[in-house]
């Protein structure tokens, strides 16, 4: 059967890739987007949207996503809830396998975004989903009046303390160093929390129980000894890896995996552009992403259409 023809090609659901989509279908191309989860991304993950301009602060991350949606709805842009497997180059365009079925795409944004990265110890990937988790927002109500530690030392990682604090009955957040990486408000703000606890230079060695977490083994880097912790559940935040894989063999990425690209969204092959937290870029938000979305969007136009796009 012979591929699909599509104008735009966009991987990735979340802000930047909505962002893209919309911005390049206002401008007269016809992109579909790729998403194996539903649409909405990271925002699906953060609990109130503080910092986004014309949002009403405290606004909850689901009801950004809504609005995002409904957007995408009205503008009829084409929406596949399926991963995309490989990506190759053809002299006839880019040709994308999804779990179905093949496309050939005239251009291609790459949205995919990041994961967290996981401490490679033993127990967490058995306990993942049983006590194991990246994400507070999404499962701390099943700890509610439980003991639970938090790993990492930085704005994630003290958010998800604070977060837990007024769900769970201790909070335990294991640091490797002497003193947390995150922004000054935060820590003041989780300094003032009564059941919060800070492990200073202790790193997680094993989680540890039958079935779903009981327990953590504990190694204090300077008296170089090893300690045992009960808790209900451990909530990994020490930072992101980009979902870069299946790229890295057809776009140039640095040494930590994240797409190199210009101002203007394009990676080292033509047609191909990068957007949100997948490529490297200085500040990790919504409001970035977005804002590299709607780049890239019309960089594809842009270059499809050979219109000039105003500075």
């Amino acid at each position: 059967m012979p591929a699909k023809n599509i104008d735009l090609t966009i991987i990735g659901g979340g802000i930047a890739g909505i962002s893209a989509a919309i911005y390049s279908h206002r401008a007269g191309l016809n992109p579909i987007i790729f998403e194996k989860n539903v649409l909405g991304g990271q925002l699906l993950y953060i609990d109130t949207v503080d910092n986004y301009p014309a949002v009403y602060p405290h606004t909850p991350g689901i009801k950004f996503v809504d609005v995002l949606n409904s957007t995408l709805q009205e503008f009829k842009v084409n929406f596949i809830n399926e991963s995309v497997e490989k990506v190759e180059l053809s002299d006839n365009g880019i040709v994308i396998y999804s779990e179905n079925d093949t496309y050939l795409s005239q251009a291609l944004i790459i949205a995919t975004g990041a994961k967290p990265k996981r401490l490679g110890i033993e127990g967490e990937d058995l306990l993942i989903g049983k006590g194991v988790s990246f994400c507070a927002i999404c499962d701390g109500f099943f700890f509610k009046d439980k003991d639970v530690a938090v790993v990492g030392g930085g704005n994630s990682a003290v958010e998800e303390a604070l977060y837990l604090s007024h769900i769970c009955k201790k909070v335990y957040l294991i640091h490797r160093r002497d003193k947390l990486r995150a922004l000054d408000y935060l820590q003041k703000e989780l300094f003032s929390k009564n059941n919060v606890e800070l492990v200073w230079n202790t790193t997680v060695e094993k989680i540890y129980g039958e079935g779903r977490v009981e327990g953590v083994v504990l190694k204090n880097l300077v008296e170089d000894k090893k300690i045992n912790f009960s808790v209900s559940a451990v909530f990994i935040a020490i930072g992101i890896e980009p979902v870069t894989e299946i790229f890295k063999s057809i776009v140039d990425t640095d040494r930590d995996g994240y797409i190199i690209t210009d101002e203007w969204m394009h990676t080292s092959r033509k047609l191909i552009y990068a957007c949100g937290d997948c490529r490297r870029r200085p500040l990790r938000q919504l409001i970035t992403a977005a804002s590299e979305g709607a780049i890239a969007g019309l960089s594809a136009y842009k270059d499809l259409r050979g219109n000039y796009i105003s500075q």
